[in-house]
């Protein structure tokens, strides 16, 4: 498993795109525009609000969750989930691309992860097809584009094909491969030390199941020694103990139906708690037949919620309930699955682990409500500060769920960094601990890279990075800093002539990366007249970008680690909005 884990990162392509030519004389914002701009988003974000507590936006439909999860249903009962199982696959070729492909979020390009699983998944399922023509015409031009990108063979390299270990499983249970021709996985893993097994992060479910299905599917001598059945039960209770109280493991229907998938075709079908775990993914097949990768984010977007509506002073709707809404999501207890200590936020309950970005998003969040009510939410923050300092690496980063890890999706992140300083800041720690900052700055020196920016796990390109560790920078009193000026010249430079951002220059612009920019241009401490000016563009494009409903379209930036591109409604609404109200608030 990990010499594929070791490949899990790889760059998104991107295509380039022609835009006209546009001055680039800075326009100012006028005022009543902006003033009706952020009324309409605030009008929006307000009347969403669910409960009086929270908000819960959308994350994009999946071709890879769709696709495993009719698969998921197909092991676990083909005649009952037939229609469920048929709408899935008419949502599949409804979204395949016009070169054949599918990409991970529909209007995201074509990959061989996404396009690989998705043929596989309708292979394995034809026999319950209804338009025979349709299916065949889809295989044939989803083959071709797979073709054009390695065919099967690179399907089963987990150096050309990041999600290679369910990719290649679902193509050999559909019969595509031959099950002792491909790379299997062992599940013996278990058995070695938890400070060991612990660093494959959130792929060890995943793990666990496929290489139980692996391992009784191509039988190895290996199976006849006294560690492998004792391994397979080992994992068994392992899952069992890791799956969340609603049925699914993380909150995803992507590796909630690997789950079911492997461990019913191993001969596991009996376990009791897969039936909750298939209670879980009916319950979030979208009307259109499609699946999101994950539940939606309900804790982050609750938090990015409240960051816009409180940018300029202003407070949320409700803010007492927003409070104890939140409060009410931090872990109390150990979490199984990473051995996290009490203290930290997930992006959403009752399954999600808790993780260093959720985390500082929530102590932002609960400061920009205003000082602790009583002693107990006073406990509450500093437990959550002393739980995300707990998170920092040895080498002064942090990265998402497990401390040290070094795995392409978990491993040091300077857009992680970043936040984690700015909430530590806010919640006073580094008066007590300035060498925990002191070593995170240390890494980010080292981080820069040669042209100022900074880069992201789980955004594509670098805006996101660049944008998050100069807003921190910033906020500690380093607007002026050596590698504050060269990150801020590298958003600069990145800048589209239409005034907006991608995620590198010439990338299509969006709401979310130049409101990303634009927040980190207009930081308090900066003096830069040329930064100012960038930013006052970047609000135009938002401004003359926003739809009639308030919200900007989203994108296709990242969310599910780099090498999986989604959108979420609430990206594409709540960091606008702040992004304008500092506008208007820092003219």
């Amino acid at each position: 498993m990990s010499a594929e884990i070791e490949q899990a990162l790889s760059e998104a392509v991107s295509a380039a795109h022609s835009v006209e030519a546009e001055t680039t004389t800075p326009v100012r914002v006028e005022a009543p525009t902006l003033d009706d701009a952020i009324q309409r988003a605030e009008a929006r974000l307000i009347g969403a609000q669910r409960d009086g507590d929270h908000w819960v936006g959308e994350l994009s439909s999946s071709a890879l969750a769709t696709a495993i999860a009719i698969s998921a249903l197909w092991a676990t009962d083909r005649r009952s989930h037939a229609e469920r199982i048929r709408a899935g696959r008419r949502w599949l070729r409804a979204t395949q691309l016009a070169d054949g492909g599918w990409g991970d979020a529909p209007t995201a390009e074509s990959n061989i992860n996404s396009t690989s699983l998705a043929l596989a998944a309708l292979t394995l399922t034809a026999p319950l097809e209804d338009d025979t023509e349709a299916h065949n015409e889809a295989l044939q031009r989803g083959e071709a584009r797979l073709s054009a990108m390695g065919g099967w063979e690179a399907v089963g390299d987990p150096n050309r094909c990041t999600l290679s270990g369910p990719c290649r499983t679902v193509a050999a249970i559909a019969g595509i491969f031959q099950w002792r021709g491909i790379k299997r996985l062992r599940p013996e893993i278990i058995l070695l030390p938890t400070r060991l097994r612990r660093a494959i992060s959130t792929t060890f479910p995943a793990y666990l199941s496929i290489s139980t299905l692996h391992a009784a599917s191509a039988p190895h001598p290996l199976n006849r020694l006294p560690a492998y059945p004792r391994a397979v039960a080992e994992a068994l209770r392992w899952l069992e103990r890791a799956q969340g109280p609603n049925g699914s493991f993380e909150e995803s229907a992507f590796l909630t139906s690997v789950i079911i998938l492997c461990l019913r075709q191993a001969g596991h079908g009996a376990l009791p708690w897969l039936e909750d775990a298939t209670r879980f993914v009916i319950g979030n097949q979208r009307a259109d037949g499609s699946w999101p990768i994950d539940r939606d984010l309900e804790c982050f977007d609750t938090d990015l919620s409240v960051l816009a509506l409180t940018e300029d002073g202003g407070q949320p709707p409700s803010a007492d309930a927003v409070r104890r809404w939140l409060l009410a999501r931090q872990y109390n207890a150990r979490c199984f699955p990473t051995s996290a200590a009490p203290g930290g936020w997930p992006w959403a309950m009752p399954a999600g682990w808790p993780d260093a970005d959720d985390t500082s998003y929530a102590l932002l969040a609960l400061a920009r409500l205003g000082p602790p009510r009583d002693a107990a939410e006073r406990q509450a923050r500093w437990q959550g500060a002393r739980w995300l300092a707990g998170m920092q690496n040895r080498d002064g980063s942090w990265s998402t769920f497990v401390r040290n890890s070094r795995m392409p999706f978990d491993h040091d992140c300077p857009y992680v960094t970043g936040h984690a300083l700015l909430a530590l800041q806010a919640m006073g720690y580094f008066e007590r601990r300035p060498w925990v900052r002191d070593r995170a700055l240390a890494y980010l020196t080292r981080a820069q890279r040669y042209d100022g920016a900074f880069a992201s796990i789980w955004f594509r390109e670098v805006t996101c990075g660049t944008a998050s560790v100069l807003e921190a920078l910033t906020q500690l009193g380093l607007a002026s800093s050596p590698m504050a000026n060269r990150a801020r010249a590298a958003l600069l430079r990145l800048q589209n002539d239409d005034g907006g951002w991608g995620g590198m220059r010439l990338q299509p612009s969006t709401a979310e990366e130049t409101a990303w920019a634009t927040l980190a241009l207009l930081g308090e401490s900066a003096a830069d007249e040329a930064a100012r000016e960038a930013a006052q563009r970047g609000a135009r494009w938002l401004i003359e970008q926003q739809r009639a409903d308030g919200a900007w379209t989203p994108a296709p930036i990242g969310l599910y680690y780099s090498a999986m591109w989604y959108s979420d409604t609430w990206y594409a609404l709540a960091i606008p909005l702040q992004a304008l109200r500092r506008a208007r608030a820092r003219p």
